[in-house]
This record gives C-alpha cells, structure tokens and sequence, in this order.
C-alpha cells in the first residue's frame, strides 16, 4: 500500500500500543502522519495542548536516554505533567502484583502509561487489567515507537515507503523483529544478515513473510545489495556486556564504507542509538554524508508526541 495514496483519519482502535505485529499497514499510517502533523507544528512554533490537565506515567525496568527525554519534553510540550518511576524504587521490586500495580496506578488518575524494559508476558498483563492506554517504551521482543519512528524517516527522506529495500546488519534483536513486522507491512522488501545463531526469531520471519520478501542471510554482501535503507544497532545489548565471545562472532559484520558500496549510491544508514563507533558501524559511515541517525533520534519526539495523541484522544471519544 502506497502511504501517499492514504486519507488519514487520526484515529486508531486499539487502546494500547504493544507491539508492530497488532497494527495492520492503515493502523501504521495513522500513526506517521500524526507524527508528521506534530513535527510540522514543533517546527513552526505552535502549540499542541492535547494534554493539559493530563499526566502520563514513565514506568522504566532499565536505563535510558532517547524515550525519557523525547516522552518528558514531548509530554511537556502537549500541554501535560508526567511522573517518572523507576521499576526498582516501586513495590514491584518486592514481588507486587503486575495485575495491582496496573489497576492502582489508574486509579490514581494517570492518563496513560509507557513501559521500558518489561517482558512480553508482564506487558500484556498489564494492558489486559488496566483501563489506561498502555505503550512499550521497549522490551526484549519488540521497540515498535523506534521502528514507527524509522518509517516516519525514512517517509520523510525517500518520499516514499513501498518498493526500498532495508537491509539491518547485526543481532537479530528486539529491533530486528519489528522491523520485519514493521517494513512488510508497509511494502518494504527486508534483509537480515546476521551471524549463525544470531538471526531474528523464526516465528517472527514467518509472521512477516505473510506481509512481503524476507531474506534472512549471514552474507553482509548479499543482504545490502541494491539497498536504500542499511541499518544496525549495537552488537553487544545492556545484559551481554560481558559477552566476548559474542563480540568475536560479529566482528565481520560492523558496517563500514566497504560495506556501504553495496547498496544504492544514495542509499541511506540508520542506527537506532546508542552507538559504538568501531564495533557495530565505523566512524566513517556513522558521521558521514549517508548518515541520518540524529534524524531518527529527532523524530522519536514527534512520534512519541503521536502515539499519545491518537491513543488518548481515542480514549477521551470512547472509540
């Protein structure tokens, strides 16, 4: 489906935003170009007070830096209040019920929540006895804001989301994973190259191979080749710091201008940060012309600013 031949509706059905695999392609849609309407208002100076008298909760199981700050400020700047609670430093740390902690904290008056770092299981959880919208902020399967955030870029710097190829190079991670849910159901052709032992989950592939062309590979060369897109993430996650023997396996997988040939010549990189310059991508490429991961990082504030919008407003409707 061509995004540019879509009517937006500024409306979506589901009440939480869980993972890319719940969403069909107009559900997708919905949530660019309400990102789009955001960053085109953020750029002009106007004022979107979407959330005033609002306060949305910031529940966080582990470190961050890019969803703290873009939902703070993004919430700030809708006119809204937010708490910020570490998972740690709640009563969840000493064995309290998902399920109570769920249905206490709206019943304290929280618009809506956003989860960092809670395992697929406590995340549905959660969602299924709270009466608030639910977002993953990230968890070990899934990063649906990143990946709605990389489409809106690359929307925004290829005019167009049907028909390129994108081709991640690295860990079959959390990010690998919805961006094969993600870029089929937007008409992207997607290719993964990751060592053996390391490709994205084969449940996942299959789910995304109902959608469009899948080409899991360890060959770099052949998954880049005639690439718009080429994308990476860190090789060694938060709990595999101490992994070396993981590290020798992805040496021959870091991204660098070599590897950048293959692709188009105006073929783009993206990485979702935080980066290592010299493990997973070289300083050549992260900094260089090719490079529009700040562009991503940006536009993780006015997607984020999207979600909350389409997601509250359709509770406020009862939609």
């Amino acid at each position: 489906m061509d995004i540019n031949k879509y009517s937006p509706k500024f409306k979506v059905k589901g009440k939480d935003l869980l993972h890319l695999a719940d969403l069909t392609a107009e559900e997708i849609f919905e949530f660019l170009y309400a990102a789009k309407a955001m960053k085109k208002k953020y750029k002009v100076g106007e004022t979107v007070n979407l959330l005033h008298g609002k306060t949305i909760g910031l529940l966080f199981g582990n470190v961050s830096t890019r969803t703290r700050i873009s939902f703070e400020l993004g919430i700030r700047q809708m006119g809204g209040d937010s708490i910020f609670l570490s998972r740690q430093i709640t009563q969840l740390s000493r064995g309290e019920s998902v399920r109570d902690t769920a249905v206490m904290l709206g019943r304290y008056g929280l618009a809506g929540i956003v989860l960092r770092g809670f395992p697929d299981a406590e995340l549905e959880e959660f969602a299924q006895y709270s009466e608030i919208p639910v977002i993953n902020g990230i968890n070990d399967t899934s990063h649906p804001l990143q990946v709605l955030s990389d489409l809106f870029t690359v929307w925004e710097k290829k005019g167009k989301l049907d028909n390129l190829k994108i081709a991640y190079v690295g860990d079959g991670n959390n990010v690998a994973n919805t961006l094969i849910m993600g870029c089929t159901k937007c008409d992207m052709t997607v290719a993964i190259a990751s060592p053996n032992g390391y490709s994205p989950a084969k449940s996942v592939v299959e789910r995304g191979m109902q959608f469009g062309d899948i080409l899991i590979t360890d060959n770099v060369a052949e998954a880049v080749k005639d690439a718009d897109i080429v994308y990476t993430d860190v090789f060694i996650s938060m709990n595999d710091e101490d992994d070396e023997k993981k590290k020798a396996k992805f040496a021959k997988f870091r991204v660098t201008p070599e590897v950048m040939a293959f692709a188009k010549p105006d073929a783009l990189f993206m990485h979702c940060m935080p980066i290592r310059r010299g493990e997973e991508v070289s300083a050549e490429v992260a900094d260089g012309p090719q490079s529009i991961m700040y562009d991503q990082a940006e536009n993780r504030l006015h997607l984020n600013k999207a979600a909350l919008a389409l997601l509250l407003s359709r509770e406020k409707h009862g939609a």
